[in-house]
């Protein structure tokens, strides 16, 4: 090997992983069979709703009502630091029943940001009390 050829070294420092919290996802099917995309799809969307916030139980219930217009209604409950999320949702297709399902959790955890974010802080030029 030639004297002039660059040596290479590896320095593998490890650092600990953050665990990551989990979440106990229950699906309950009314009036439909189990499907491989919708569960693929709501799977999806409570990892989104994750970024947001912890959720350690997430219960989701999917009915189709043949009988009924709209057919499809969906209803989540997230179990989250402080009150629980619900939302219901309904619509024609499943798809449309999930979009609208998704907007109201988001709409909720937005809301419910904001007027933390409200209480913990103070206007321009005034400090907060709890801040002695």
């Amino acid at each position: 090997m030639p004297q002039d050829a660059p040596q290479l070294s590896l320095d593998l420092t490890l650092t600990p992983l953050k665990p990551t919290p989990i979440m106990i996802i229950q699906l309950d099917w009314f009036g439909c069979e189990p499907r491989t995309k919708w569960e693929s799809l709501i799977h999806h969307t409570l990892e989104q709703f994750a970024t947001l916030k912890t959720i350690s139980r997430a219960q989701v219930r999917i009915e189709q009502l043949s009988q009924q217009t709209p057919p499809y209604h969906l209803s989540v409950m997230l179990s989250i630091p402080g009150p629980n999320v619900l939302a219901r949702s309904a619509g024609h297709t499943f798809d449309e029943a999930l979009l609208k399902l998704t907007a109201s959790v988001r709409k909720t955890l937005t809301m419910r940001a904001m007027k933390v974010r409200e209480l913990n802080t103070a206007p321009r030029g005034v400090k907060a009390m709890h801040r002695g």
